[in-house]
């Protein structure tokens, strides 16, 4: 029994590998952002420790370096990771025979990847999702630290094209999703009119807090729950 958990979770680990190289660019970039705002190396670093959130730590960092608000960065980053209450529910029901100690490690570190890999795998093993889970969580966190020791060691106008790296994250996200459906790129358009609009008289953070929220309010009864699904 112990041999065939072992060998899962090292299957887990060997699917999540390929993953990984994708993720390096995007934690190196987080560094390197992270401390461009402000924040120290130690704070970076304990922000991917903790948190483990690529796409919420960039917009965290953003706002930061505008200089946001603590209470809109918050909220922000909270309806942004809003998705994992409904990821986790869905792989906590899958490995319910587990115990509470590897649920609750394996929640830990659940992310887009590590719960699209465990959707697709065929597989209800606990450990196979610890294993993707911790090859995911390492290489988030090791490529942060290159990140901030880049940032020190890189020239300053090689640093600073890194910012493009919170642009194009949001983008790679966005652009499987929107690909063949109308309904939703017609959401994301209105999202970024209304966020335009709302930044004429409300400071950048307010105004993308505000057009998230009245925007999905919005995408409950523009668009079918096959669209939301696919989202």
């Amino acid at each position: 029994m112990k041999a065939m958990k072992d060998l899962q979770f090292l299957h887990g680990i060997r699917d999540a590998l390929p993953v990984c190289l994708g993720i390096i660019p995007v934690g190196i970039s987080f560094g390197i952002l992270a401390l461009q705002a402000g924040l120290s190396a130690i704070q970076a670093e304990s922000m991917s420790v903790l948190v483990m959130a690529g796409s919420s730590q960039l917009m965290a960092v953003g706002m930061v370096g505008q200089g946001a608000a603590l209470i809109s960065i918050v909220m922000a980053v909270f309806f942004l990771n809003l998705r994992h209450f409904v990821m986790s529910s869905s792989s906590m029901e899958r490995v319910k025979d587990a115990s509470l100690v590897k649920k609750l490690l394996c929640a830990f570190a659940l992310c887009d990847e590590s719960f699209a890999l465990f959707s697709l795998s065929g597989t209800n093993s606990s450990d196979y999702l610890l294993g993707a889970n911790t090859a995911l969580y390492l290489a988030w966190v090791g490529s942060t630290v290159l990140g901030c020791v880049a940032q020190y060691l890189l020239p300053e106008i090689v640093a600073k094209s890194f910012s493009i790296a919170f642009y194009a994250a949001f983008f790679a996200m966005l652009v499987p999703k929107v690909t063949g459906n109308r309904r939703l790129l017609l959401l994301v358009l209105l999202s970024a009119g209304v966020n335009t609009l709302l930044r004429l008289v409300l400071p950048a953070s307010w105004s993308v807090l505000l057009s998230m929220i009245l925007c999905a309010w919005i995408g409950t009864y523009f668009c079918e729950e096959e669209d939301m699904q696919n989202a």
